[in-house]
């Protein structure tokens, strides 16, 4: 929990939270040389629908991430 004050709210009453996908990272080659942070005051986030992502840390994700690709081939 990174915001314990709302211990007692309903999620659906706050702002939407969102973590590092690990998806993409682009950045300048100049950056990337003198070892810049990735994340600073000029990084940007590109918003994944949560159809298309699934982190995977357990067996129990794995089978969700297999059971979503299923679906997507079938549709």
């Amino acid at each position: 929990m990174f915001q314990p004050e709302h211990f007692a709210s309903r999620s659906q009453d706050l702002e939407p939270a969102y973590h590092d996908a690990a998806q993409f990272c682009w950045g300048r080659v100049e950056g990337f040389l003198n070892n810049l942070p990735s994340f600073s005051e000029h990084s940007i986030a590109y918003i994944l629908p949560s159809t298309e992502v699934q982190d995977i840390d357990t067996q129990e994700d794995w089978d969700k991430a297999e059971i979503m690709c299923r679906m997507r081939e079938e549709a």
